[in-house]
């Protein structure tokens, strides 16, 4: 069997070509940035009378955001295609070379030793779960999201990273990104990776080299 760093070479141009597709999705946004109305005022008539008149004066520039928006949103489940693909070389490089035989206290009541996941419990901590087991949950909710009977640990890591979203002190408040319940979400592979923060190739050799100790 190839070593880990084989498997990352043999697989670099595939990942490279998916994260220059991933991109150029992302560039459609890029070249149409979002306007955005920042001021001060001393009365809602007084905001309202600066919105109106900045409105006014970037209303092209508004509405090539917003068209760009549209544009991006209708290839979002193309480039979560690719997000998806990502994960999946990353978790079969895991699957087959991690080193880990270890399962974190807090995983132990869903992980049972010898089982699938327990490859995948390292890397650093995303929203206090391993990245390993965030491409783990990611890759599998992609592979099968038109199954909805996900499987633990999977619910598990989407649920954490639903909750430690560290934007309130509401306890309740689920980050629709990665909530599995959120309707119009088919696949969250496109969150994930934004999430983990691949969004080129070297961010992700870097990490995948650390969870494969190479």
């Amino acid at each position: 069997m190839q070593s880990a760093a084989q498997y990352l070479e043999n697989t670099q141009s595939a990942a490279r070509m998916l994260f220059e597709g991933i991109d150029a999705y992302l560039a459609i946004l890029r070249r149409h940035p979002t306007a955005t109305f920042v001021t001060s005022y001393t009365s809602d008539k007084d905001w309202w009378s600066q919105h109106d008149a900045w409105a006014t004066q970037n209303e092209q520039a508004i509405k090539a955001s917003l068209d760009a928006q549209r544009e991006y949103m209708g290839e979002s489940f193309a480039q979560a295609t690719l997000c998806g693909s990502v994960l999946q070389i990353a978790a079969k490089a895991i699957e087959c070379h991690s080193k880990n035989s270890n399962v974190p206290s807090e995983w132990s009541s869903l992980i049972n030793p010898g089982t699938k996941a327990v490859p995948f419990c390292v890397g650093r901590l995303v929203r206090g779960v391993p990245l390993g087991l965030v491409i783990y949950a990611g890759r599998n909710q992609h592979m099968h999201f038109e199954d909805k009977g996900l499987r633990e640990p999977n619910i598990a890591v989407f649920d954490r990273l639903a909750l430690n979203h560290g934007y309130s002190k509401d306890e309740k408040f689920r980050d629709p990104a990665f909530n599995l319940e959120t309707e119009g979400i088919t696949s969250f592979a496109n969150n994930v990776t934004a999430l983990i923060e691949w969004r080129s190739y070297d961010a992700y050799e870097r990490d995948m080299r650390a969870l494969l100790e190479i």
